[in-house]
């Protein structure tokens, strides 16, 4: 039987743990378990068994795997700057991420073992949010490096360094869709952070949602009919989820406690 499974940040037991979910909100479950460190930014592996994230345990960020029961977790950086937001390449074999080492915030790579980590956008800017495009031709970030938080592409090397559109507003948490065609992202155009995607060229964008408390962190389903997102809802924030036209808007994590950073892992074999 074909499955997948939703993971993501909560501190509904006490601290920031990772948890995995099915599609439909049903069955969440606490997989790390944690006392007294933090995790954060969790990412399925391309064949669905293992997870890349962030952990605190040593006081600030280092990437680390688990497998996809929250077991054998292992360090893959070393380093005094935080090292957060990690993304796998399409065929599992390089991971990007966020980090300050340089006294300023790069997306940097490395191979899946933790090995040959190299600066990619070696900018003066500050580059964050990083994804990967289903074919690994391109990579998708946002730099303030124009004035204010944009969105551009470069090759997996880190040449070819190009904005993708122009807006007159922040836009930031770029999420290829599975096809290629697609680039969500949240955006504050309207006056309040909402969910947007447009062509994959940066062009004809358009609004999904229409939220009061802003929203971020997003991440696409499988079939890329639908995408989760976290969102501001009764004072914490929550997981949820939208048809890709903007309709069927739902919480999924719908708990007391703080829920974010969702990613929609692949369809696997049960």
């Amino acid at each position: 039987m074909e499955s997948s499974r939703i993971t993501f940040v909560s501190d509904r037991d006490g601290t920031f743990d990772l948890f995995v979910m099915n599609p439909d909100g049903s069955d969440q479950t606490n997989i790390t378990c944690t006392d007294g460190w933090e995790e954060d930014h969790p990412r399925w592996s391309p064949d669905g068994t293992r997870i890349a994230y962030c952990d605190r345990r040593h006081g600030k960020g280092e990437i680390y795997l688990i497998d996809a029961d929250g077991s054998r977790p292992r360090r893959l950086t070393h380093n005094s700057a935080p090292d957060l937001r990690p993304h796998w390449s399409p065929d599992g074999q390089t991971i990007i991420f966020t980090t300050d080492r340089d006294d300023n915030v790069e997306i940097y790579a490395m191979n899946r073992d933790g090995s040959n980590q190299r600066n990619l956008t070696n900018h003066a800017a500050c580059e964050l949010e990083s994804t990967w495009s289903p074919d690994g031709a391109q990579i998708a970030f946002t730099s303030d490096r124009d004035g204010m938080s944009q969105i551009y592409v470069m090759n997996p090397d880190g040449t070819g360094q190009q904005r993708l559109h122009v807006s007159h507003s922040d836009d930031d948490d770029p999420a290829w869709s599975p096809d290629g065609r697609w680039i969500a992202f949240k955006s504050d155009r309207d006056g309040n952070t909402q969910v947007y995607v447009m062509n994959a060229d940066g062009s004809d964008p358009r609004r999904l949602t229409n939220l009061v408390g802003g929203v971020g962190e997003i991440s696409w389903s499988p079939t890329g009919k639908q995408i989760v997102f976290t969102a501001r809802s009764g004072g914490r924030q929550q997981i949820y989820r939208v048809d890709f036209d903007g309709g069927n808007l739902i919480n999924l994590s719908n708990s007391p406690a703080n829920d974010f950073a969702p990613d929609w892992g692949p369809v696997i074999e049960t």
